[in-house]
């Protein structure tokens, strides 16, 4: 007989009336010790002196990750590099495709098709499917599970697309035939309200982050990837030629961050298309113009900066109705509700530089082309033939 949560998880990927089988009684295990991220390396001692009511996580804390998708791997692998245990939930068909493309023993031996069995270890929960797969009924099931560390969640947060723009971008997965946009949009905004709703995911222990476009997610850039990555054979789950490329290249050149408060783009100025081809002319000087120097991603975002920004969210406290009370702390708090895109940099932002975006958040400057010297590029050499 399926209990009657892990029934619950498997209807929010619609997978509520097959039989699968649990195995929820194993004990929870312990992830070996792995290297920290720098840029995650949160002060936690100067926030536990600093506040009186623990509403952030820590290294050893274990979070749920429900999704299923790409970006829920993703968030696996950061969070476990920053010395939290993420249990991914997801239905059994996708967990046995999930290990090819994690690469990672010790967090697929955490993974599970429902709940854990175990009560009192879980301190954290995102929600973060690439989909829309959450009814509003899930909202209080998972917020009220008694489960959670101390009888309550610490941490939630909910991962949702960018909601009042719309773009022509669509999603890897994304056929004619089976177009449901609108139906989409109508069931994010109302898991969203639900989720801002409940008194625990709404008060101080939740946040909202809005994504944009989704590319990326793989290794195929900087070495800070490796740890981090999914396999390459990501990049081809689409049938569209170009999308690899894509892909690849938001790896490669966009692990910028922009954090702009509440659901938002950053769109282009209707001119700078113009004065781009005044300024720089040849057209292959305007393609490298725009993956260096901070250049803006207007609604796209890598996986892998999402994957950055839950991990600081889930280690940082919020802050109610968006003002900033951070001048007295040493640690920077996160708006209640903002959203990640990404700008051209082929690195994460450093813990200084996540504190900034935070503190001021918004959308990043759109560069002069006029100020763009061709001589800063990087030099490319052909190999020598071996």
């Amino acid at each position: 007989m399926l209990c009657k949560l892990g029934l619950l998880c498997l209807s929010i990927c619609g997978l509520a009336n097959q039989t699968l089988g649990f195995t929820l009684n194993r004990p929870l295990s312990t992830f070996s010790s792995s290297s920290k991220i720098n840029n995650i390396n949160l002060r936690q001692s100067v926030l536990s002196a600093t506040s009186s009511t623990k509403d952030y996580l820590e290294p050893g804390d274990r979070v749920l990750l429900l999704g299923p998708g790409f970006l829920q791997l993703v968030i696996a692998k950061t969070l476990k590099a920053a010395g939290l245990v993420p249990m991914i939930v997801a239905p059994q068909k996708k967990l046995e495709s999930f290990s090819r493309f994690v690469g990672d023993d010790e967090i697929m031996a955490e993974a599970d098709i429902g709940l854990p069995d175990e009560l009192g270890k879980v301190s954290g929960v995102v929600f973060c499917s690439e989909e829309a797969v959450y009814g509003e009924s899930i909202v209080k099931t998972i917020m009220d599970w008694d489960g959670y560390k101390d009888g309550v969640c610490t941490r939630a947060i909910c991962c949702v697309p960018v909601l009042t723009s719309k773009s022509k971008e669509k999603a890897a997965g994304w056929m004619p035939i089976f177009n449901n946009d609108a139906k989409g949009t109508n069931i994010w905004n109302a898991f969203t309200k639900a989720f801002k709703n409940h008194p625990v995911s709404g008060s101080a222990s939740g946040a909202v982050i809005h994504f944009g476009n989704l590319f990326g997610g793989s290794v195929d850039g900087p070495p800070c990837l490796l740890p981090l990555g999914l396999d390459e054979s990501i990049y081809k789950m689409t049938l569209e030629n170009y999308r690899d490329l894509k892909e690849r290249s938001f790896d490669r050149f966009r692990l910028g961050a922009q954090i702009i408060e509440g659901d938002a783009i950053n769109p282009k100025p209707t001119n700078l298309e113009k004065l781009e081809k005044e300024a720089i002319k040849k057209d292959e000087l305007i393609e490298a113009y725009r993956i260096v120097g901070g250049y803006p991603e207007v609604d796209g975002v890598n996986r892998h900066v999402v994957a950055q920004a839950v991990t600081q969210a889930l280690m940082r406290p919020s802050r109610g109705d968006f003002t900033v009370s951070d001048e007295s702390s040493s640690v920077i708090s996160v708006p209640k509700e903002f959203t990640v895109l990404s700008k051209c940099l082929s690195e994460f932002p450093t813990n200084e530089e996540w504190d900034e975006l935070f503190q001021n958040p918004g959308p990043a400057k759109w560069p002069d082309p006029y100020l763009f010297d061709p001589s800063t590029l990087p030099k490319v050499t052909a190999e020598e033939p071996k």
